[in-house]
């Protein structure tokens, strides 16, 4: 047998040396086997619960919000989103009444005014729009009167005046805007302020409640009525 000494009495077999260190090398070599298939196996557990967890009803909207949905009922919406949005201060609770508006215009029965309803409204309004020149305040109260009227006669419940309007903001969210710009001046035209023209506030509210009730009515909006929204009101 061949053998190494390193000076001293004691021999070290070079074979026997030799053998050990192949089967510690084997050892290491199957522990890290062993190591490397649990990571694996961990990986694939870990893998599987995130997608269980993904696709549990809600979680993604929770770590994710629907931003898309968000600006789908913004461009829907427009500035009525705007107002809820000011009021809540949080775009969940926006989409909460939104949705909750929805579903309860889904169980209403709406209906276009009939002919003789139509004629008679337009031509009340004519008359409100006649005396603006001799009494601005009460034409256009006699305005918004007539809007809530036709509000009722297309199927939209009279008796609370906001939940009316909110529920109207389903099918006519763009020309409410106008219709609420219009309450505004209305109560702005009242306040008694010295530097408030509220003529020009009235007249002013006038073109706007005419844009949500052409709207109602199923009328083409003025181009007059159009223009005003565009016009700069006077503070």
């Amino acid at each position: 047998m061949n053998c190494v000494t390193d000076g001293n009495p004691t021999l070290i077999p070079i074979r026997a040396t030799n053998a050990r260190t192949a089967r510690s090398k084997e050892g290491l070599e199957g522990l890290g086997t062993v190591v490397t298939t649990i990571i694996v196996l961990a990986l694939i557990l870990a893998g599987a619960a995130a997608y269980a967890l993904w696709q549990a009803p809600g979680f993604a909207e929770r770590i994710f919000p629907k931003r898309s949905n968000a600006k789908q009922l913004q461009r829907r919406y427009g500035r009525e989103y705007d107002r809820l949005l000011t009021a809540h201060g949080d775009h969940a609770a926006v989409e909460q009444e939104l949705g909750r508006r929805e579903r309860d215009r889904a169980g209403l029965s709406i209906k276009a005014l009939d002919g003789a309803d139509r004629d008679r409204l337009t031509a009340e309004w004519s008359t409100a729009q006649a005396g603006f020149v001799d009494d601005p305040g009460a034409a256009a109260r006699r305005a918004e009167q007539l809007i809530g009227e036709t509000l009722a006669l297309r199927g939209y419940p009279a008796g609370d005046p906001e939940r009316q309007l909110a529920l109207a903001s389903v099918d006519h969210a763009h020309s409410l805007a106008e219709f609420r710009d219009g309450h505004e001046l209305l109560q702005r035209s009242q306040t008694g302020t010295p530097d408030v023209d509220a003529t020009e506030q009235l007249r002013q509210a006038m073109l706007r409640f005419r844009v949500f009730f052409d709207d109602l009515a199923g009328r083409v909006a003025p181009r007059a009525a159009l223009q005003g929204k565009r016009e700069k009101v006077a503070a």
